[in-house]
């Protein structure tokens, strides 16, 4: 189920042009916890859902791991178009989101938001450096208006393309969860 409000016709950025749908966050519109990855790949945008291509299924291991399913939190992006070439999106496309992204958290109003990767950290919270020296450390920051505490994880795409980054991974996870007390 979508939680917010996603207009299926946006066409206020330049990614709009090369989409097939605009993908929206799924899940528990009373979750505790909202995952926010960065982008669509071409199997969510042919799909319509977030994370059902591999980074979703590392992500899905991820939440089984540590006692959760999918079913039990809430998953979307910074952005809700597929950005060309899966290129990370630039920060004039994330603003151009940030109503929807506000719309989902504000419908939510999760006690604990998990960025997935360093676009999401530097666009929900400005948290800008290097991953290793950001990610797993819990902190309270306001968003949108809201006291959330906030996590940031590797994006599981990472962890395909760097084994060694899995661990931290899954342990961001698990913090995530029991943080917003889902395990």
């Amino acid at each position: 189920m979508t939680c917010g409000s996603i207009d299926p016709k946006c066409a206020k950025c330049r990614l709009s042009k090369g989409r097939t749908q605009v993908v929206a966050g799924v899940g528990r519109c009373a979750s505790r916890i909202i995952f926010v990855g960065e982008a669509p790949g071409k199997d969510e945008d042919l799909k319509g859902e977030p994370f059902v291509g591999r980074a979703g299924r590392i992500l899905d291991g991820a939440l089984e791991e540590a006692g959760s399913r999918r079913e039990d939190v809430y998953i979307t992006n910074i952005v809700k178009c597929r950005p060309p070439d899966n290129r990370r999106p630039r920060k004039d496309e994330v603003e151009a989101c940030q109503q929807f992204i506000s719309s989902e958290i504000e419908r939510i109003r999760p006690a604990v938001v998990c960025a997935l990767g360093q676009t999401v950290a530097e666009g929900l919270f400005g948290k800008k450096g290097k991953m290793a020296d950001i990610a797993g450390r819990p902190f309270e920051t306001e968003i949108f208006e809201r006291k959330v505490t906030a996590v940031i994880a590797y994006h599981p795409a990472a962890c395909l393309y760097r084994r060694d980054k899995t661990n931290a991974f899954k342990d961001s996870i698990r913090k995530s969860l029991e943080l917003a007390g889902v395990t």
